[in-house]
């Protein structure tokens, strides 16, 4: 069972992945923003961090930065449903700052799995 840090603003999306990774048997915290997230990163260490890229008040990209800055070596698997203006993608950025995986928005509770499985093996 690894301990996972699930990120998003949006609430009823937060809530399904936490119940998705606890059936499969995780110890899951959520966080509706990235500023949120630091603090529960402080509070308790993680295996892994799942986060949307695209958030109010500190998004993803911003969480990945503070997150590099620190020296954190949690894994992260990046989402985003895609970009709030036009641009770079936010999940073309994301390797770059650190995450180990990305998944686009929408994606299927399979890939979610197989994306949680590629970090920290099977369950």
């Amino acid at each position: 069972m690894a301990k996972i840090l699930v990120v998003d603003d949006e609430q009823g999306l937060l809530a399904n992945i936490a119940r998705y990774l606890e059936v499969l048997g995780h110890e899951v915290a959520t966080a509706g923003n990235g500023q949120l997230a630091l603090r529960a990163l402080a509070d308790r260490a993680p295996d892994l961090l799942v986060t949307d890229l695209n958030m109010p008040d500190m998004d993803g990209v911003e969480l990945l930065e503070a997150l590099g800055r620190l020296g954190s070596r949690v894994p992260v698997i990046a989402m985003s449903g895609g970009a709030r203006s036009p641009g770079v993608h936010p999940l073309e950025a994301a390797p770059a700052l650190g995450a180990v995986v990305t998944l686009e928005k929408p994606f299927t509770l399979e890939e979610l799995r197989a994306a949680v499985e590629r970090v920290l093996g099977p369950a």
